[in-house]
């Protein structure tokens, strides 16, 4: 039977301009044969520096065991790429993919004994079949979406994956004390490393997947369909080029790269147990992300070259210093630098994608046609009032360890508030904001407990430290947009849990609470003592920071910095400065975490390191975008489902349940609960406006009208008096102005 795609393909190589790896690799490492001896050459000069210049030297067996597992990580970094270059979204779960054939392939070898080679076949196969499928029935879905949910649904397919690779051998039953290992009894020692036989699989394995690889998209028609779709996706459409079934290819090569990989690096560290083999943790996502990065997001032997060279610098740290921490901390700073150089390539080729990376859009207020009904107003102060009386009569029906557990609710809730601002406004993806809460938690603790400073003071300087921090790392983000940015914020909240908070240096040492904090009390005279009493005094700062948050959403600065988000080129149009808008949401979003880590602080009575792991800033997204981006009571929402069931269910079903139903939800309600909510709130208002007789455009506009349906009856228009529903005139708007930047001129 004959390849359909043999013609589109031998179409593609002549119509398009795909370029073939080999040539682009060349491009990268030279493309004279000179230039081989001389980049040999320049390896071995740097080796040799760094022999004499550090501590403990640079010996050839800690170079070569960075090397492995570098290349380890290579596989992860190219399946990164080879996702972007597809699809134009990064991939957060492509440590995941594979750690559930993984975990099985283990399971079949230590629990029942099988084959290595037929597990480690049964493991790849799986990784195939769930890539494929995962795509098939999940990704698929959104191939029209915004990139920003296409990526928050990687995130959640991560969590799924990662819960499911600890949960299933749980599950299975019976216990054996196997090893996985391979099967090779060869070994040799380059001081001061032990090269076994796992090693010896790995460095013969990874260099033929590699090629295999760059045989596969140079020399095959799918190869050179994949490359081309990557290049120019509406074009590749128009030629008949299967684009779905390709992205399917695409994901299932990504499972196998990321299972093989895991594989590989078990037999390597060791097998404690099955929680070792997952991928998860920001340490393996950043390490591979960097090298990708690095790479500009299109190179695969960039991404090859970028992980081995951190695999040697890991290496190295860990020799030198006893621990590869600090460097994995100082991501950041290679992750920053190669986007910031390599800023204009990778804006390209985000550029080409098939739709944009952006948020969803904030959800409308009350029409004004209908606010002046007192029915309307009654309904919503209704509404408010009766929220805050649940609020305040819940501590006395729960019990004192969940009204403890409701105060953190409301204080992620705050968190909650801050990222609407940020992303759901701005636009910027942040998966730090942990860093922020635990930068305001240090410092509102040790002003608190060292220094015994009044706690609205204490409060006060915290948030304004959080807020400057926010405003350092606003300042590069604002030249590096998107899903770009989600990758720096995450790399800082992981240098912020080890520099600052885990292993602070003697040069923050003094900045981190080590003792007891004992509450201080409100105005020198209201205690905080119980449970119930810091309950209140977190739902009273959760009530200013939403009041705080809706008044800068009605302001002036709050219409600029939606309206920026729109149509940055119109917003400057009208003469308003992006940059300090954009630097401002920085700020406030910062201060609000800030703020919510003092107060956190204050209610553990410790500064716990722990509470602040740069892993769970993906979970503080993941409660905004089930709340729903654009919505600041959606957000409050998302925290309480998220947290609520964490709380509630056992071990990790809390963080399934949650990343499951964040998924489905996007993939019915991309705006989240909040759209949910208003879209039953619309409904409503459509009805009065149907029995008021009144007009309001606002809430037909996304009503789809269907063939033959009538139109619906409104009768005469009321006419309104003057002093009663005269509304400003709406000022013509410049060519290219969207609707929100005319808004925030006005």
């Amino acid at each position: 039977m004959s390849n359909p795609l043999a013609p589109v393909g031998q179409r593609l190589a002549a119509v398009l301009p795909v370029e073939p790896l080999g040539r682009y690799s060349r491009k990268v490492l030279g493309s004279r044969a000179g230039r081989g001896p001389v980049l040999a050459v320049t390896v071995v000069l740097v080796w040799l520096l760094l022999a004499n210049a550090l501590p403990n030297g640079a010996p050839a067996g800690i170079i070569l065991s960075g090397a492995v597992f570098g290349a380890i990580n290579g596989l992860l970094a190219i399946s990164i790429v080879l996702v972007y270059r597809a699809n134009r979204v990064i991939n957060f779960a492509a440590a995941e993919f594979g750690s559930v054939a993984a975990v099985s392939a283990i399971e079949f070898h230590v629990q029942l004994g099988m084959n290595y080679f037929l597990c480690v076949g049964v493991g790849v196969l799986i990784a195939l079949i769930l890539g494929a499928a995962l795509e098939m029935t999940i990704l698929r879905r959104f191939t029209k979406a915004p990139r920003l949910i296409v990526a928050v649904v990687t995130i959640g397919v991560a969590q799924i994956l990662n819960i499911g690779s600890v949960i299933i051998p749980i599950e299975w039953q019976g216990h054996s004390t196997a090893k996985f290992t391979t099967p090779f009894n060869v070994h040799f020692m380059i001081f001061p490393v032990l090269f076994n036989g796992n090693y010896i699989a790995a460095i013969v394995v990874v260099p033929i997947v590699l090629l295999g690889l760059v045989w596969f998209l140079n020399y095959t028609n799918y190869g050179t369909a994949i490359r081309a779709a990557a290049d120019n996706g509406d074009r590749a459409r128009l030629l008949g080029v299967p684009v779905n079934r390709l992205s399917t290819v695409v994901w299932a090569l990504t499972g196998v790269l990321s299972a093989l990989a895991a594989i590989l690096r078990v037999p390597i560290l060791g097998f404690s147990s099955f929680t070792s083999v997952s991928q998860s943790g920001p340490q393996i996502l950043l390490v591979t992300l960097a090298a990708a990065v690095m790479a500009g997001m299109t190179s695969l032997p960039g991404a090859v070259i970028g992980s081995v060279g951190i695999g040697i610098a890991e290496q190295l740290g860990a020799w030198t210093f006893h621990d590869s921490s600090y460097v994995d901390a100082m991501l950041v700073l290679v992750i920053l630098a190669a986007l910031l150089i390599r800023r204009d390539h990778i804006t390209r080729s985000a550029e080409t994608g098939i739709s944009t990376w952006q948020a969803i859009r904030p959800v409308r207020a009350v029409p004004p046609e209908l606010t002046r009904f007192r029915q309307v107003r009654l309904t919503s102060a209704g509404v408010r009032l009766a929220v805050l009386a649940f609020a305040l009569v819940l501590p006395f029906i729960l019990t004192p360890a969940h009204t403890q557990l409701t105060a953190i609710i409301f204080l992620y809730a705050m968190v909650a508030a801050a990222l609407v601002i940020l992303t759901g406004w701005s636009g910027h993806i942040s998966l730090g904001h942990i860093a922020f809460m635990g930068v305001g938690a240090a410092t509102t603790g040790i002003l608190v407990g060292s220094h015994h400073w009044d706690l609205f003071a204490a409060l006060a300087v915290g948030v304004v430290v959080a807020a400057a921090v926010a405003v350092i790392l606003g300042l590069p983000a604002l030249r590096i947009t998107g899903q770009f940015l989600a990758v720096v914020t995450l790399a800082f909240a992981y240098t912020a849990q080890y520099f600052f908070f885990v292993q602070p240096s003697k040069l923050f040492s003094w900045w981190i609470p080590s003792q007891m904090i004992t509450r201080p009390a409100l105005f020198g005279r209201i205690g905080i003592d119980s449970d119930r009493q810091i309950y209140y005094v977190c739902l009273v700062a959760l009530a200013v920071v939403l009041a705080a948050t809706r008044s800068l959403r009605n302001s002036h600065a709050g219409r600029a910095l939606i309206a920026s988000n729109d149509n940055r080129l119109a917003t400057q149009s009208f003469g308003m400065s992006t940059t300090r808008l954009h630097l401002v949401a920085f700020a406030v979003s910062g201060a609000i975490a800030g703020l919510a880590g003092g107060l956190f602080v204050i209610q553990q009575e410790a500064f716990n390191v722990g509470s602040f792991q740069a892993i769970d800033g993906l979970t503080f997204f993941t409660m905004v975008v089930i709340g729903g981006l654009g919505s600041i009571p959606g957000a409050v929402l998302g925290a309480v489902f998220v947290y609520g069931a964490q709380y509630l269910l056992p071990g990790g079903w809390g963080v399934l349940s949650s990343a499951a139903f964040m998924v489905v939800l996007l993939m019915v309600l991309p705006g989240g609960l909040g759209e949910a909510i208003f879209r039953v709130r619309d409904a409503a208002l459509r009805r009065f406006a149907a029995r008021k007789g009144v007009l309001v455009p606002s809430l037909l506009a996304d009503q789809r009208q269907e063939d033959g349906a009538a139109t619906p009856d409104f009768g005469a228009p009321t006419i309104f008096l003057e002093e009663e529903s005269a509304a400003p005139e709406t000022e013509p708007v410049p060519v290219g102005a969207t609707a929100s930047s005319a808004e925030a001129e006005r």
